[in-house]
Parts: structure tokens; C-alpha cells; sequence
């Protein structure tokens, strides 16, 4: 009796640990793995295994930065598993990674989150972190940046929370990218957002001049130096050399 009544608080009750074959995966690609479960010191039913993949973002409301959970896919491993003392269960699973997920990069992180539903007892759970690479397409454009001179700001690739931009999620990942060499005398920042999807990816780009007058101050001021330009990439063409610099070049001209 007393180790069911410290199983519900969580001492010797069963443990979850989520191992994956691989803990890099793209877009639109598959976690797999195994999930095994751990009997504690007493008997416990349950009526689930389940597992989230989630991200972190950011939402400011006024003047105040707060992080918010989101979750990106789903995916229930089992139901109604009862495990005996020390027994130990091993369950395969495989959880697709939507092409809304956010690459990890810099401080933005993706994590999958495996948890056992046990009635009144605490859930354990387990964490871990999941290295979500960069679309083919998002990765030849960024380093078409990096070969013009462009270099991450700190906050680059953050997700930020912006309505109606996104389909799937309430936020976007935004590139930061400063000039170093090439339109270093014309620009303070480029942005670059990125919607991947099977057939190929849109492209938000925000051009951000460098003011020169006294004009360009007060445009600054009400964002008026930004432009911003939108083009799609067809994932069997792929990406045209030099394309992103004459993009570059197209937004400096207009007013």
C-alpha cells in the first residue's frame, strides 16, 4: 500500500525514456525509434504512451517579451499498457516532422516530449532534443547570404510570434542577416522567413536601407526604409545563382 501511494507522487513508479535512431531529421521527414517503458515497484495501468513534438516562441505585448509553448505534431505510441515491477516494454514509433517545424538554429530549439498518462499518479515523462535541419532549399539560400557577406545577428532565427503570416502556427522564424561586405553602405539588416512545402518554398524578404539623409531618418522612424519582396522557389528548379542578390538589387531601386 505505501509504495502505491508514493508510486502516485512519482517515486518508484515507471519511468518513459524515448530513444531515437537518428535525432536529426528535415522537414517533412520521420523521427523513428523506440520507446521503453520501466516497471516501478508496484503494478500500474496505462491508459496511454503519447508523444509531443513542440517549439518555443516569443509574443510581445507591450514592451514585455514572454515565451510561449507550441506544439507541431502528435503521435500516440500505445494504449492501455499495464506494467508490472521492473518489467521493461519496448515500443517502436515514428512521428513525421511537419515543414512548418522551425530549423534548429541558434537559440531556437525543438523538442520531443514522451509521457505515460498513469490515473491519479503524477506522468513521468521524458525530453529530448531534436536537431531539425534546414530545408535543401532554406539552407542554399542561406548560404548564398553568407557568400555575399551577410552574418547572423544574435536573436537570428528566433521565432517570433506574427499573425496571419503563418498557415500552421502563430509564429515565424526570422533570419536576421547584417551586412559585412557586399551592400554594407546600403543596408542595416535583410529578414528572411521561409515556408517549406513538398513542391518547394516561399520566400519573405524584409530589406531594410541604411537611412543617408536626413529623409531616410524620418523613414527609418516609421519604417519607411523597409521593403519587402516575396518569391517562390520551385524545388525541382531550385535555387538560381545570384538570384537572391538581383532580388536585393530590384528592392534598393524601388520607392
Amino acid at each position: 500500500m505505501l509504495n502505491k501511494f508514493l508510486a502516485s507522487f512519482g517515486i518508484g513508479a515507471a519511468k518513459v525514456d524515448a530513444r531515437l535512431a537518428d535525432s536529426k531529421v528535415h522537414p517533412g521527414g520521420e523521427l523513428r525509434g523506440e520507446v521503453h517503458v520501466k516497471g516501478g515497484n508496484v503494478e500500474q495501468a496505462i491508459s496511454q504512451i503519447y508523444m509531443y513534438l513542440y517549439t518555443e516562441y516569443y509574443k510581445e505585448t507591450n514592451d514585455t517579451k514572454t515565451k510561449h509553448k507550441e506544439v507541431l505534431a502528435s503521435y500516440r505510441v500505445a494504449d492501455s499498457l499495464l506494467i508490472r515491477p521492473g518489467e521493461e516494454k519496448i515500443l517502436p514509433f515514428q512521428l513525421r516532422v511537419p515543414y512548418h517545424a522551425p530549423i534548429s538554429f541558434g537559440r531556437q530549439n525543438v523538442y520531443l516530449s514522451t509521457g505515460l498518462d498513469i490515473e491519479m499518479a503524477v506522468d513521468p515523462k521524458d525530453t529530448d532534443v531534436v536537431t531539425v535541419l534546414p530545408d535543401p532549399l532554406a539552407a542554399q539560400l542561406l548560404a548564398e547570404m553568407e557568400g555575399m557577406g551577410f552574418r547572423h545577428s544574435y536573436d537570428s532565427g528566433i521565432c517570433e510570434y506574427k499573425k496571419h503570416i503563418h498557415r500552421m502556427v502563430p509564429f515565424v522564424q526570422e533570419f536576421e542577416l547584417k551586412p559585412t561586405s557586399m551592400f554594407r553602405n546600403e543596408l542595416d539588416e535583410i529578414e528572411l522567413i521561409f515556408d517549406v512545402y513538398p513542391e518547394g518554398i516561399d520566400v519573405l524578404m524584409q530589406v531594410d536601407r541604411r537611412p543617408s539623409s536626413l529623409r531616410g531618418i524620418f523613414e527609418e522612424m516609421l519604417d519607411l526604409d523597409e521593403q519587402y519582396v516575396r518569391f517562390t522557389i520551385d524545388r525541382q528548379r531550385g535555387v538560381i545563382p545570384g538570384e537572391l542578390e538581383r532580388r536585393i538589387r530590384q528592392a534598393l531601386v524601388r520607392r
